[in-house]
C-alpha cells in the first residue's frame, strides 16, 4: 500500500535533505500500483498515487507469477477515464513472457513499457535477458530506469544498461528511452511513437485445412 499523502510526506523531507547537503537532485513522487477493483477511481480521486504527482500517468505493477484477470479490459477502462498506463519491468512479468501476443495487445491499447537495466544486462538471467532485446527490437518498451533498490546490488546506474540497449535498437531510440520518454510521461504527454505493427495472421496450407476436415 502507497497512500498518496505518505508518499507525498517522504519526498518532501527527501528533498529538503538533498538541499542542505546541496545534492543536485530533485526526487519527483511516484509509486507501483497494483490492480485492484477499484483502480480507476482510486487514481481519480487522489488516494492512489501518479507519477510526478500528475494526475495521470500509472506506473502499473503485474504479479510476478500470477496471471491478470481481464487485462485488456482493465486497460482500455483507464485509458477510457484518461489515464496513462506504463507497465513496470513487463520483461519479468510471467504472463507476457508465456505470450508475447498479450503484452503486444495493450500496448496497442495505448500503454507503454518501463524496462529495468537488470533485465538488459542480465542481471535476472539469461531468459529474461533476451526476451528483453526481443521487446526492445520490437520498440515494445519505451523507458529504462534502474528501479534501484539499494546502493550495491540495485544501485541506480543506467550507463551499463543504455549501452546494451544501444546494440538492440539505435542509439537515437535508446537514448530517447533515458530522456524524451520519461519527461513526457513525467508530463503527463504520450510521447510520439510509431505504432506497433500488427502480428500477421498465420494462414495453414490447403493441404494443412484439408487434414485438418478430414
Amino acid at each position: 500500500m502507497n497512500p498518496l499523502p505518505d508518499v507525498l510526506t517522504g519526498v518532501a523531507a527527501l528533498n529538503e535533505r538533498l538541499l542542505s547537503e546541496k545534492i543536485p537532485i530533485v526526487v519527483l513522487p511516484g509509486a507501483e500500483i497494483h490492480i485492484s477493483a477499484d483502480l480507476v477511481s482510486r487514481v481519480k480521486s487522489g488516494h492512489a498515487p501518479t507519477l510526478a504527482n500528475n494526475g495521470r500517468t500509472v506506473l502499473f505493477e503485474l504479479s510476478m507469477s500470477q496471471y491478470p484477470p481481464d487485462l485488456e479490459q482493465l486497460v482500455f477502462q483507464m485509458r477510457l477515464a484518461g489515464l496513462q498506463v506504463l507497465f513496470a519491468h513487463p520483461e519479468r512479468i510471467r504472463y507476457f513472457q508465456d505470450d508475447i501476443a498479450r503484452y503486444e495487445a495493450v500496448i496497442r491499447l495505448g500503454a507503454f513499457g518501463q524496462i529495468t537495466t537488470g533485465s538488459v544486462t542480465g542481471l535476472f538471467g539469461d531468459d529474461i535477458m533476451a526476451f528483453s532485446e526481443e521487446l526492445a527490437r520490437k520498440r515494445l518498451v519505451h523507458v529504462v530506469a534502474s528501479d534501484a533498490h539499494n546502493t550495491r546490488g540495485r544501485p541506480p546506474v543506467l550507463s551499463t544498461a543504455l549501452a546494451q540497449l544501444i546494440s538492440w535498437t539505435d542509439d537515437d531510440f535508446a537514448r530517447q528511452m533515458t530522456e524524451a520518454f520519461p519527461q513526457a510521461f513525467i508530463e503527463g504527454r504520450d510521447p510520439d511513437l510509431p505504432p506497433v505493427p500488427e502480428r500477421p495472421v498465420r494462414r495453414r496450407s490447403w493441404a494443412a485445412r484439408l487434414f485438418r476436415r478430414s
